[in-house]
């Protein structure tokens, strides 16, 4: 045999001996226990929607697995089912088209082909930030199952963030984290969420912006509504805990002193939310969306269920991040918004828009309760803001004689003050006050710009109403105490001076009302 025959042969052998290898390689089981997906159905959804995902290897009991979408994890709560063979998930929160991964203590392993994920595009993405984390807990829970109570439409997204706290209501698990969820019929505060994300600040703003931008991101919608769950605060603290709140808010930036609107208490945390702050929350919010591509222009409805948040001010805020705004003048009853009638109607009805949501708020707000109840509730269309302060400025230019005669209009007008708190809440409504001043002065310049403050209240007021108690509502609230010694005793009044640093108020800042109240009606009404 010559040398070239042989190596031949040499080279033969090693292939038969590598293809062999190759063969028993192809042909072995993969590694004991090492999970397999088989298949999965459906094979495309939206965030949300649950995956039933068939194999092999899997565990029997759900923490034990570990299953991603292109690499996002899915949340212990959402695997809803486990066994040997199949495991039943939710797609989590900023999932991608990709594979499926299941990993267990065996190994991991991942399905040949991709899971699509869809747009989850609807009609209305419905977000309540809804801090029952204080002596609300029990309304919280409440709400929670209005809202899980109505049969659902895939063409609206219900989003709840619920922070709770120990003490008040155990019902549910007692659990007192901050937890996620897409409310569904049937639902309640013990189904498993879409996140468990441990106690959060819901008076930290960058939990507010942090809500809105994941609601938005992950369930995109033709219209987006935002409601804000918790105590209102008018431009004060109603109850306990606000030195600790303060500093904690202080700690955030600002110097001075003196609180001004404020919205959302979070008791664990010791801090609450400032109308400042939910500006700047929601500011960012869209800032943020926008840089990372997501469209967003502004929240059609920013909605508040608590109390004595329907001001001139709270809307002012919000100019540049909400079509409309909803708020109360007075005090709301613990029992707060219907939300099984408000969500009845736009889950049957998901094209309605924005202004006719509004509507229906306000109306199935005042037909929930007894007619003999002190109840309001108003919407606003904040593109008629920049013409109503307009001419709130321009009352303040010509309202500057006949003093008796306004300081009789103010006594006169409605103002939403609680015997309860004498030296604080001094919303009054504008429009009654505007029309008091209108019949009682002589002066022609002054009874027209009262005229054009009363027509540009009713262009900008787009839904009103109230029981017979609440007569002289009509919607939109201003700070007003009644003479200067009112105002001065008002222990935090310096958040309505221009000179205030502490959460400074932009209508404080840029419009003409402050100026007149200080320099010219309490200089003559002491």
């Amino acid at each position: 045999m010559n040398k070239k025959t042989k190596g031949c042969l040499e080279k033969f052998a090693w292939g038969l001996f590598i293809a062999g290898l190759l063969a028993l390689t192809a042909c072995a089981p993969s590694a004991p226990g090492t999970p397999v997906i088989t298949n999965f159905t459906p094979e495309k959804g939206a965030v949300g929607v649950e995956v039933a995902i068939e194999g092999k290897n899997f565990k029997s009991v759900p923490e034990e697995n570990t299953v991603k979408f292109a690499g996002a994890p899915v949340a212990q709560g959402d695997i809803t089912y486990a066994s040997e063979t199949a495991i039943k998930v939710r797609v989590p929160s900023g999932a991608a088209t990709g594979p499926i991964s299941v990993t267990n203590s065996n190994g991991s392993g991942n399905s040949a082909k991709n899971f699509i994920v869809e747009p989850n595009e609807g009609k209305w993405t419905f977000m309540v930030y809804l801090d029952a984390d204080n002596n609300l807990e029990s309304a919280g829970i409440k709400d929670f199952n209005e809202m899980a109570g109505v049969d659902s439409s895939p063409q609206v997204n219900i989003l709840v963030q619920m922070d709770r706290i120990p003490g008040f209501d155990n019902s549910y698990g007692d659990w007192t984290g901050t937890k996620r969820f897409l409310v569904k019929k049937g639902a309640d505060p013990a189904t498993a969420p879409l996140q468990d994300m441990g106690e959060q600040n819901m008076g930290d703003p960058k939990v507010l912006q942090n809500f809105v931008e994941w609601g938005i991101s992950n369930y995109p919608a033709q219209h987006y509504a935002l409601v804000i769950w918790n105590h209102g605060n008018g431009w004060r603290k109603r109850m306990g805990k606000l030195a600790d709140e303060v500093i904690a808010a202080k700690a955030r930036g600002g110097a001075g002193s003196g609180p001004v609107k404020a919205v959302a208490s979070d008791d664990t945390d010791d801090d609450i939310l400032y109308m400042k702050e939910v500006q700047q929350a929601l500011e960012d919010a869209g800032k943020s969306l926008n840089d990372r591509g997501i469209g967003f222009t502004k929240l059609d409805i920013v909605g508040f269920d608590a109390c004595l948040m329907g001001m001139v001010e709270v809307a002012y805020s919000l100019r540049n991040v909400a079509g409309y705004v909803v708020g109360s003048e007075y005090f709301e009853p613990n029992d707060g918004w219907p939300y099984d009638t408000i969500l009845s109607k736009l889950n049957a009805a998901p094209s309605t828009d924005p202004k006719a949501l509004c509507k229906v708020i306000v109306t199935d707000y005042v037909a929930s309760y007894s007619s003999d109840e002190a109840v309001t509730q108003s919407a606003v269309d904040i593109s008629k803001l920049e013409n109503l302060v307009a001419k709130i400025n321009g009352f303040t230019m010509k309202a500057t004689g006949e003093w008796a005669n306004i300081k009789a209009a103010r006594a006169a007008a409605l103002a939403y003050h609680d015997p309860g708190y004498p030296k604080l809440f001094w919303g009054t409504d504008l429009w009654d006050f505007a029309d008091r001043v209108q019949g009682l002065v002589a002066s022609a310049d002054i009874k027209t710009a009262a005229n054009d403050l009363k027509v540009a209240i009713g262009e900008f007021v787009i839904a009103e109403g109230h029981y017979e108690a609440m007569d002289g509502s009509h919607g939109a609230a201003i700070y007003f105490p009644p003479n200067k010694t009112a105002f001065n005793n008002d222990p935090y009044h310096s958040g309505y001076e221009e000179s205030n640093t502490f959460m400074p108020v932009d209508f404080v800042r840029f419009s003409k009302w402050d100026n007149w109240l200080i320099d010219q009606y309490y200089v003559n009404i002491p």
